[in-house]
C-alpha cells in the first residue's frame, strides 16, 4: 500500500470533511493497478444508510476522480452503507463477498467494520452441498448442450455452451476447495491457486475455448465429472435445472451463476 499512500492520503482528507463518510476502504485483488496509462485505484466509501439511500435512488453509486494532486492517477469505486455490509454479512452472493477480500481499511468510524469484512470474506459453508447439486446440474445441462450443437454446428449456441460449462465445472471447483467465486473476469485466476481440482483442468479448459471438438469436450467433462462424487446418487439434475433456468424468475432470485 506504501506506493499509493500519497494518491490514499489525498483522498483521504478529501472525504473526512464529508459528514456522511464513515469509512474508506481499498479494495483487494483489483485494488490498484499501475502500467502505461497511469495509476489507478479502486475504492469502497461507506456512507451513512441515508446517503446510501438517497444514491441508491439517484443512480449515483459509483465514484470517479482524477487526482489533482498526482498526475496520471485515476481513482474509481463505488458508494455502500454499513446497512449494506450487514447485508452482504447475512445474504450476500459470492462476487458481493469476494468483492471485500483482501480490502484495506484506509480509515473507519466503525469500531467492528474489521470484523464485519471478516465475517463478510468467510466462505458460506451451510451452503456448500446445496450449491454444489446446483452447479452440477448446470455443469450436466450444458455438456450435453454443447453435444448437440457440436453435431448440429450451432456456433452460437456452441460458444455460449462452452463458456457456461467452463463457468460450472469452475464452480464446482471452487465450492470443493471451498473458494468465493469472485465473477467471470478473474474465475481463471482463481482456478489456478485452487489447491484440490483435476491435474490438466486449465489446460483441459483452454482447448475447450480454442479449438472446440469432441474430443476436448469430452477430456474436459470426464476430468471434472469423475474427479470426486459430487452429488447424490438419487439427484435428479434435470428438476434443478428447470428451477434454476426456466423458473426462477418465480423466486425473484438471482442467477445460478452468480450466488
Amino acid at each position: 500500500m506504501s506506493i499509493f499512500s500519497e494518491h490514499l492520503s489525498h483522498l483521504s482528507e478529501q472525504l473526512r470533511h464529508e459528514s456522511s463518510v464513515l469509512a474508506l476502504l481499498l479494495a483487494g485483488e483489483e485494488g490498484s493497478y499501475s502500467g502505461a496509462a497511469g495509476t489507478e485505484l479502486n475504492v469502497i466509501i461507506v456512507v451513512s444508510d441515508e446517503e446510501f439511500e438517497a444514491r441508491l435512488q439517484d443512480g449515483r453509486l459509483h465514484y470517479k476522480m482524477t487526482d489533482p494532486a498526482v498526475e496520471d492517477t485515476q481513482i474509481t469505486g463505488r458508494y455502500i452503507s454499513p446497512r449494506y455490509l450487514q447485508k452482504v454479512a447475512r445474504a450476500g452472493s459470492e462476487p458481493a463477498r469476494f468483492a471485500f477480500m483482501g480490502a484495506v481499511i484506509v480509515f473507519s468510524d466503525l469500531p467492528e467494520l474489521r470484523s464485519l469484512i471478516n465475517e463478510i470474506t468467510e466462505y458460506p459453508l451451510h451452503l456448500k452441498q446445496a450449491n454444489i447439486n446446483r452447479f452440477y446440474a448446470q455443469f450436466e445441462a450444458w455438456y450435453q448442450e454443447c453435444k448437440r450443437a457440436l453435431v448440429q454446428q450451432e456456433h452460437y449456441v456452441l460458444h455460449q455452451s462452452i463458456m457456461n460449462l467452463l463457468l460450472f465445472g469452475g464452480r464446482l471447483i471452487l465450492a470443493h476447495n471451498e473458494m468465493l467465486y469472485p465473477g467471470q473476469k478473474l474465475l481463471v485466476h482463481m482456478l489456478e491457486h485452487a489447491q484440490r481440482k483435476p491435474e490438466q483442468l486449465l489446460s483441459a479448459m483452454q482447448s475447450l475455448m480454442v479449438t472446440p471438438s469432441e474430443m476436448c469436450l469430452e477430456r474436459l467433462y470426464r476430468q471434472i465429472r469423475d474427479y470426486r462424487n459430487w452429488v447424490n446418487e438419487e439427484l435428479n439434475w434435470t428438476d434443478y435445472v428447470i428451477m434454476d433456468n426456466e423458473m426462477q424468475w418465480l423466486r425473484q432470485s438471482v442467477s445460478v451463476g452468480d450466488i
